[in-house]
């Protein structure tokens, strides 16, 4: 995406041509959104039975596609991603076509209702694992950031920080390994955002959700915004190169970040065994198919 896409998406309303395309109504109560990962973003207009609205930035090339609608209403859409993982109450589909990248679909946000506002801790944990256990029954997998190091969450007792790894940030967290839940206490102690990561066939997956706590109880209740960010393998790795140009060149330049990656990864594994962190030697970097 466009280094000032979501600064140019913030004036739409002023500078942008805004219209309503897609191919049904809103008939059915809880009408199916059927969206396939790399499809035409044709495709997905012409079949979906609700309605998308679309607005356009000339100036950058980029087109915004979007359902939106408010947590309360009693109409909102169910989405199957792929097939696979169906998602349902979902308040807001969005995804942002960069016209000189192509006209498929790269990325695709879905944030969905979960539970009442000022629900339990606990129940927004227990809502999210069963979350997570569909987003696994899909066949996603856990997915280390490639310089983060390999540490699962079953060393989650030997880590002191909710952000950091022996003095190190990093972007997959073990307290946030979706393979291990995390009890009540350290679940709060995560702060305001949680970040779980996965992989499936060249797609990449994260799923967040920000914490609220309540004002009058804050360590009781709390409201949780629930979202899921789909990439493709294309979308997750340009996203590496910060510059316009590097972007455009990211096949040619990404075996020289992975290397540069590989070596981050090997000296904050290396810090970890030292202070008797196991390392998850199993798991392999899933395989790049660009660079095939």
């Amino acid at each position: 995406m466009k280094f000032y896409g979501l600064l140019f998406f913030l004036l739409l309303a002023a500078c942008g041509d805004s219209n309503s395309v897609g191919a049904g109504s809103m008939a059915n109560k809880n009408p199916l959104i059927n969206v396939e990962i790399g499809e035409e973003i044709s495709d997905l207009l012409s079949n979906s039975s609700v309605p998308f609205s679309k607005e356009c930035v000339s100036d950058v090339n980029m087109c915004w596609y979007k359902v939106k609608k408010s947590f309360g209403d009693d109409d909102l859409p169910s989405v199957e991603v792929n097939k696979a993982l169906r998602l349902n109450q979902v308040a807001s589909v969005s995804t942002a076509v960069d016209g000189d990248v192509g006209s498929t679909i790269e990325n695709l946000d879905l944030s969905v209702r979960s539970l009442p506002d000022g629900s339990k801790h606990d129940e927004y944990r227990a809502f999210l694992y069963s979350l997570i256990k569909d987003i696994k029954s899909a066949g996603w997998v856990h997915y280390y950031a490639p310089s983060d190091p390999r540490v699962s969450g079953s060393q989650t007792d030997k880590i002191d920080s909710a952000d950091e790894v022996m003095g190190d940030y990093v972007l997959s967290h073990p307290w946030l390994d979706p393979n291990h839940e995390l009890d009540l206490e350290r679940w709060l102690k995560v702060g305001k955002f949680y970040n779980w990561h996965f992989y499936k066939d060249g797609n990449h997956l994260t799923l967040k959700a920000w914490r609220r706590d309540s004002d009058d109880a804050p360590d009781e209740r709390g409201t949780y915004l629930v979202n899921l960010s789909f990439t493709t393998e294309r979308e997750y790795w340009s996203a590496a190169f910060p510059e316009t140009e590097d972007k455009k060149r990211w096949k040619e330049l990404l075996p020289a970040k992975l290397k540069e990656y590989a070596a981050i990864r090997q000296s904050r594994e290396d810090k970890a065994e030292k202070a008797g962190i196991e390392i998850d030697s199993s798991y392999l970097d899933p395989s790049i198919k660009a660079l095939k």
